[in-house]
C-alpha cells in the first residue's frame, strides 16, 4: 500500500528533481488518500535539500493536496545560506503548478529574525517567491511594516508591499537610555504611504510611493511628498538619510516648507531644499515668506 501512495506522489512537484516521504498511510489505489504526519522533501540536482513539509494529516485528491498543522521549511542555497521557516493551521498543494497555500495563523521565520504574520500566504518553489494579497506585518531589527499584499524572496531581505502601508522605526537608545547619536530622533517614527513600498534590506534602502508622510515625536514635526526614499547604516540599521521628491511639504510646530526636493541627514539634522523652495515662519507678531 505504502508503495502506491509513493508511486502516486511521484511528480508531486515537478519543479524538483527528487523527493522524500515518510508517512503512516490511509487507502490507496485511485481512491482519495489519507495520511497522518508525514514529511515531504525536495532535493536539487547535488543531492542538497532545498524544502520540507511536514503535517499533521493530508488528504490528497486529484490535483488539490490540503494538510492540516503544515510546517514547511525553505533551505538557503550556496549564496544565501539563510532559512526559513513557515507555520500555518492548513494548507493546500497545487501538484500542477507546485505551488503551496498556506492559510490561517499564518507565520514565516528567517535565521537572521525577520518575522512575518498573515492569514494567506503563497509560496512558489520553482520562482523561489512568497506572496499575499491580505494584511500582512512584518518585523525585523528596529523596523516594523503593515500593509496588504506583499511579494517577496523567501529570506525576506527584499519585500513589497502593494498598498495601504504603515512602517514604524524605533531610535536606537545609548546605554543611558536615551536616543543614540544618528538615531531617528528621539522615540519613534511613522511613515504611511498609498503604496507600493519596497524594503531592501541587502541594500538598506526603503522606497515609499504616493502620499508618502512622515511623522515623528511632537518636536520633529512632519514630511510629506509623492516618493520617498530612506537609506539606512548598514551597522546601527538607523536611518542614515531621507530623500524626499515632488510636491515636498515639511510642518514643524507653525513653521512650514515647501519644495520639489527634499534631503534631510540624520546626523547633522540638516534640510536642504531644491526645487521652488519657499519657506513659511510665524512669529508672535507676524508671518514671513521666504520664496526662492
Amino acid at each position: 500500500m505504502m508503495r502506491g501512495i509513493a508511486a502516486s506522489l511521484f511528480g508531486f512537484f515537478v519543479c524538483v528533481p527528487a523527493f522524500a516521504l515518510t508517512a503512516d498511510p490511509g487507502s490507496g489505489g485511485g481512491e482519495p488518500q489519507q495520511m497522518q504526519d508525514f514529511n515531504i522533501a525536495g532535493y536539487d540536482g547535488k543531492g542538497e535539500k532545498t524544502w520540507e513539509v511536514q503535517g499533521a494529516s493530508m488528504d490528497m485528491e486529484g490535483e488539490d493536496v490540503k494538510i492540516s498543522d503544515i510546517t514547511a521549511t525553505l533551505y538557503g542555497t550556496e549564496t544565501n545560506k539563510e532559512n526559513m521557516v513557515l507555520t500555518a493551521d492548513r494548507g493546500q498543494f497545487d501538484r500542477a503548478t507546485g505551488k503551496v497555500r498556506l492559510e490561517d495563523n499564518v507565520r514565516a521565520v528567517t535565521d537572521s529574525g525577520a518575522k512575518l504574520t498573515t492569514s494567506v500566504l503563497d509560496w512558489s518553489q520553482k520562482d523561489q517567491v512568497i506572496s499575499s494579497s491580505e494584511k500582512v506585518n512584518v518585523t525585523r531589527d528596529n523596523v516594523a511594516a503593515a500593509g496588504t499584499g506583499i511579494e517577496a524572496k523567501p529570506d525576506m531581505k527584499v519585500a513589497k508591499f502593494e498598498k495601504d502601508v504603515v512602517v514604524t522605526m524605533e531610535g536606537q537608545p545609548s546605554s543611558s537610555g536615551e536616543p543614540a547619536a544618528g538615531a531617528a530622533g528621539p522615540g519613534k517614527m511613522t511613515i504611511t504611504c498609498d503604496g507600493p513600498m519596497e524594503l531592501d534590506y541587502e541594500h538598506q534602502i526603503a522606497t515609499f510611493e504616493k502620499n508618502v508622510q512622515v511623522t515623528g515625536d511632537a518636536d520633529q514635526g512632519s514630511m510629506v511628498s509623492d516618493k520617498m526614499t530612506i537609506y539606512f547604516n548598514s551597522q546601527t540599521k538607523q536611518i542614515d538619510k531621507i530623500v524626499a521628491d515632488g510636491n515636498v511639504k515639511i510642518t514643524r510646530d507653525e513653521n512650514v516648507s515647501y519644495s520639489d526636493s527634499a534631503i534631510f541627514t540624520v546626523n547633522d539634522r540638516k534640510v536642504v531644499l531644491t526645487g521652488r523652495p519657499q519657506l513659511v515662519m510665524f512669529t508672535e507678531e507676524a508671518s514671513f515668506s521666504f520664496p526662492e
